[in-house]
């Protein structure tokens, strides 16, 4: 495991929606939220993620990336520095 974690954020076609790259390895396979209820009865990261940190809307885990929907109003850079905080807790 790398000593440090780091991250890199797309863009997508769909201003809701963001991908987030780490450095880590976040599942073996992938999941899918739809909802952040759904979310907060998850995985570990997705419990984190979706109980932990507010305006999520869905995500899917994938071995090496995050898919975040946002909840519309919410800002993006509160939300993703939020879920950087948050992982970088959980692997270091």
């Amino acid at each position: 495991m790398p000593e440090y974690v780091t991250f890199e954020m797309e863009t997508t076609d769909d201003p809701d929606v963001r991908l987030l790259y780490i450095n880590q390895t976040l599942t073996e396979e992938p999941e899918i939220y739809p909802t952040a209820e759904e979310g907060a009865l998850g995985s570990p990261i997705a419990q984190l993620l979706c109980i932990d940190i507010e305006g999520i809307a869905a995500l899917t885990i994938q071995p090496d990336h995050l898919i975040i929907t946002r909840q519309p109003d919410m800002d993006w850079t509160m939300l993703i520095d939020d879920v950087r905080d948050a992982l970088r807790d959980f692997y270091l």
